[in-house]
């Protein structure tokens, strides 16, 4: 190993990309001093900064886009930041992309002395390891074919073996890894322990949260090209796994600034709500510590803001350190759950033997559609309960678990009132929401980013959008424009709470700010509400030749709030 202590250290690295609609504008925006033909810019990385100790392991986590391998490649020198310093020290050994450092007309046996020369290694010192490469990349024969013939798991365990034997002092894998099986995914994550106890320094960039969880003691997670969270990976693997509740409901535009919030353990569009979880022992008694092996209930009753057909509800157990132990749902048990309308309440029940090992896990809940939490997340409840399970006898054992519940769904009995269920859900809520300031946990499906700054400062939404506010006075105002080509017809626009119509207005298009004043009626609960902004008449710039923005507008909102007793609107 090398005397240089091994280190990762980086400080406020951004990385800029400009992106050209035609190759000719490259030339052109050159020639016009970007008059014309002006580049895109995207930055890819935002102030990016941390610090590796020696022997440390680290997963960087975040969805498609967030920035993961532009950060890998700035790391292993193949992109020059733009703004900001790297520095690593000792041996560097990386797994990329698919072919980096690899030449397709080269045989595998070549390609394994042309690659190990760039991670530093000498001819003889590669004559040396050339027996141990071959065995642990399982390739035999195919060695001596050129690597254009190989299949992508083929060229994974090549590029891996190679990496291997250099004993690094850095090793840097990104999630290429994944393409191979599941037999060579378990190989290489063992030898990728063996580098992290001879105190290798490693930094992993994986999907993966299980293998997060065992190879890292730490974990970074990567959002619109920031660090948004750091610490340990079960905490950022949550968060993450937020992320990812919301980004079905979250525009594309939506603003990198409000993941800077602190996380809850809540997420969803809230559609649909858990308004309870709660544990059962087998007399039907709410408990925490159970014995292995006795007849248990998990028990999530889920309330309903608007009408939901065919509700997803589903349950994840996982162990101390995080781990998932085991999940299912009513679609992947083939359970119907029928069509509900706003105010319902549907309660399914989990019965099974609680076939787990003695210890401590969490139960996370939620309700969604289809078969997993990405397509359309009503609710998701992270760690909604910790329950202990005590040994049956004396007799010690370990593992993972398979349990076989028996479920059932019944209409719930509503037992509190919307407001009520709100509260227990996100606490207490703002009577009014500044798009200027941070109103975003308070904004659900339907928004686009915030444009503009200061008071002025607004959002666009799409065709219907959601919101969450506290209705505690006579009248709901919100103050909109809507933007249109000219000569377009006045653009009509709907407020709806619990598939209850309040107000059904006309907001002039091209006639700036306008206040829009709802009376809430009387019989309305007051308190914390969900509710719907629906526009009939959207627009597309698209069709009005602005062929860079593709988005489906409904009208411009800067602010929301509900007017008090004795308070003049606006």
């Amino acid at each position: 190993m090398s005397s240089e202590l091994p280190r990762v250290e980086v400080d406020d690295v951004w990385k800029r990309f400009r992106f050209y609609r035609r190759p000719i504008d490259r030339f052109t925006a050159w020639a016009t001093r970007n008059r014309v033909g002006a580049p895109t810019m995207f930055d890819a990385l935002r102030a990016v900064s941390f610090a590796l100790a020696t022997g440390s392991s680290t997963g960087i986590v975040g969805v498609n886009g967030a920035g993961k391998s532009t950060l890998l490649k700035v790391l292993t020198g193949t992109l020059e930041p733009t703004r900001g310093t790297v520095r690593l020290s000792g041996r560097v050994a990386s797994l990329l992309e698919l072919g980096t450092g690899f030449h397709t007309l080269f045989t595998g046996r070549q390609n394994i002395f042309y690659n190990a020369r760039f991670l530093g290694l000498s001819d003889e010192e590669i004559c040396a390891r050339l027996p141990e490469i071959e065995a642990f990349s399982e390739l035999e024969d195919f060695l001596d074919r050129p690597l254009r013939t190989y299949s992508s798991g083929m060229q994974v365990r090549l590029a891996f073996a190679v990496a291997a034997s250099v004993r690094p002092d850095v090793l840097i894998v990104d999630e290429v890894l994944a393409v191979g099986d599941m037999y060579f995914q378990q190989k290489c994550i063992q030898r990728i322990r063996e580098f992290r106890d001879t105190g290798v320094t490693i930094l992993f960039v994986s999907h993966d949260p299980g293998a997060v969880k065992t190879l890292c003691d730490r974990a970074i997670l990567l959002h619109g090209g920031q660090v948004v969270d750091d610490g340990v990976p079960a905490d950022v693997l949550e968060h993450y796994n937020g992320i990812i509740a919301r980004k079905a409901a979250d525009s594309g535009y939506r603003s990198a600034e409000a993941s800077r919030r602190p996380h809850p353990r809540r997420s969803g569009t809230f559609e649909a709500v858990i308004s309870e979880v709660e544990l059962l022992d087998e007399a039907g008694h709410p408990s925490r510590a159970l014995l292995a092996g006795r007849p248990a209930t998990v028990r999530i009753r889920v309330f309903f803001f608007e009408e939901v057909k065919e509700p997803t509800v589903g349950l994840l157990i996982r162990d101390r350190l995080g781990n998932d132990v085991y999940g299912t749902n009513t679609f992947h048990r083939g359970i119907a759950t029928g069509c509900w309308r706003a105010g319902d309440s549907l309660e399914v029940r989990f019965d099974f033997a609680l076939e787990l090992g003695a210890g401590e896990y969490s139960l996370t809940a939620a309700v969604h559609s289809l078969g997993v939490h990405v397509f359309h997340s009503y609710d998701w409840l992270e760690r909604g309960l910790v329950f202990r399970v005590l040994p049956a006898d004396d007799r010690p054992s370990i593992g993972s678990a398979r349990l076989v519940p028996h479920i059932t769904t019944a209409a719930g009995q509503v037992r509190d009132s919307p407001p009520a269920v709100l509260r227990q859900v996100v606490g207490e809520l703002p009577s009014s929401i500044a798009m200027h300031e941070d109103g975003e946990a308070f904004l659900r499906t339907g928004w686009y980013g915030v444009e503009g700054t200061g008071p002025d400062a607004f959002r666009w939404t799409e065709g219907e959008c959601k919101f969450l506010l506290a209705v505690d006075g006579p009248r709901l105002c919100l103050e909109v424009a809507a933007d249109r080509p000219p000569g377009a017809a006045p653009v009509t626009v709907r407020i709806v709470s619990l598939d209850r119509e309040l107000a059904c207005t006309r907001v002039e298009p091209g006639g700036g700010w306008q206040v829009i004043e709802v009376p809430v009626p009387r019989d309305l609960p007051r308190g914390p509400a969900h509710l719907r902004l629906l526009v009939r008449d959207v627009w597309r710039p698209a069709d009005a030749g602005d062929s860079t923005d593709t988005r489906t507008l409904g009208v411009r909102v800067r602010r929301i709030w509900c007017e008090r007793e004795n308070q003049v609107a606006g």
